[in-house]
């Protein structure tokens, strides 16, 4: 609770979108309370704050009991150790909100791949039937921006904010499971036990992807009140439609959404539609309404007889992979490459190699790699992303299509995948 901070001297450490809302929060609660703000630039004036930077933070302790760290900065970050060393509590302002009383009910979802369409899609249906909804988390809408009367709150986490989560939801759910954020999390491990920390924060229901192997691997034992889908006795795909055991809910040549992967995220939706006894048939005509997010296999256009594609979000090997898929028979050229978090590339480039339709360009850091597994199987390097779009223009026949589906984050590059997607609508809107 916010009361619990009045006579604590609080530090908020990252002043990103995250960090900035937990100021005001503070701010606003306690309008003269004095404040230390961690940051690497200074970047507002308040007469009630001292910043400091990172490496200035060590000469300051006595000034600190609690520290509210933003999610892009690692749990592992050395400071941290300090932190707890010196018995000054470490804490985010996901755990302060899920402190914060409200009668609504609380779903979290998290997941290496479609965390972010599969919280829209469920936003979309509860408010399709009448529900107030908020949203927000790691989707882009800060949690304490959210309002305090919904009936639901629908809420996208990253491993950042599942890593240290000290509360649990009504229901958590999990996606799947595939390696990312080495750098945050410094292994591959460290990354899958942040991820399912969800699961063990006691939630009553927790539902989970009955053929994702490294959930089924890592999240042992499966706790009680756990609900699967993509499981033939639950929500499930088979063949052209989407059943809930034997009882069809829908045709999947009515859902707008491509890519089999969004169908398994129209399934993970389901189930919590089922779980919160809502009519399984009624949701899904609402889910196969739903169009999607900018720049998850966003169609920007066809110009001179191609289409372009916008995928930028997919930010891994197996998100690309999922893309592809949702194109195949089409005539493709990949836009791939971003920055380096030591992910592995040979199941697309196995993927990329089975399918001669597709063509590579490749660029930024991961793109020497790309090009790499893809052996000789050749792609073409581009210097950025003006100069791939440039080069999938000419090597793209008319009827295909051009598919920015970078299976890597942007930092090198971008501010954030946004700006990646933007960037590339951008190039297309003035036809370079």
């Amino acid at each position: 609770m916010l009361s619990d901070f009045e006579h604590k001297k609080v530090a908020i450490w990252g002043l990103g979108k995250e960090g900035l809302e937990s100021y005001r929060l503070f701010r606003a609660a306690f309008p003269t309370k004095p404040l230390v703000l961690i940051n690497q630039t200074q970047d507002f004036t308040d007469k009630y704050c001292r910043f400091l930077l990172e490496d200035e933070v060590k000469d300051h302790l006595q000034d600190m009991d609690v520290v509210i760290k933003s999610p892009g900065i690692s749990l592992y970050h050395p400071l941290c150790d300090v932190f707890r060393h010196h018995k000054i509590t470490l804490t985010s302002a996901t755990n302060i909100w899920f402190a914060q009383k409200r009668s609504g009910t609380v779903i979290a979802i998290t997941g290496s791949n479609g965390k972010s369409t599969t919280c829209a899609l469920l936003n979309h249906i509860l408010s399709g039937l009448g529900m107030t909804v908020e949203m927000g988390g790691n989707i882009g809408t800060p949690l304490f921006s959210l309002g305090t009367n919904a009936d639901y709150y629908v809420v996208e986490l990253s491993s950042y904010q599942t890593a240290d989560l000290d509360h649990r939801p009504d229901i958590a759910v999990l996606l799947n499971l595939f390696p990312e954020h080495i750098q945050w999390h410094h292994s591959h491990e460290q990354y899958f036990a942040d991820k399912i920390h969800l699961i063990r924060t006691g939630a009553p229901v927790n539902i989970l992807n009955h053929t994702d192997p490294l959930t089924r691997d890592i999240v042992t034992p499966v706790p009680r009140g756990t609900l699967w889908f993509n499981d033939p006795a639950a929500v499930h795909i088979k063949r052209d439609s989407i059943l809930r055991a034997d009882i069809t809910l829908g045709q999947v040549t009515d859902v707008t959404l491509p890519g089999r992967h969004n169908l398994e995220n129209i399934c993970a939706a389901l189930t919590v539609c089922r779980e919160l006894g809502l009519d399984l048939k009624a949701c899904f005509m609402l889910a196969a309404t739903y169009e999607g997010l900018a720049h998850r296999l966003e169609n920007v256009g066809t110009i001179g007889g191609i289409r372009y594609i916008n995928d930028s979000i997919s930010t891994t090997p197996e998100a690309t992979i999922a893309a592809l898929k949702s194109f195949e028979g089409n005539q493709i050229t990949l836009i791939a490459g971003g920055e380096d978090r030591e992910q592995e590339y040979g199941e697309l480039a196995r993927y990329i190699t089975a399918h001669p339709d597709i063509k590579v360009i490749t660029a930024y850091s991961t793109g020497p790699r790309i090009a790499k597994a893809l052996g000789d199987r050749a792609s073409l390097p581009a210097h950025d992303l003006k100069d791939a779009v440039e080069q999938a223009r000419k090597i793209t026949p008319k009827g295909g299509l051009i598919l920015l589906s970078p299976a890597a984050p942007s930092y090198d590059a971008f501010k954030n995948f946004e700006m990646r997607g933007d960037n590339f609508k951008n190039l297309i809107k003035h036809h370079l």
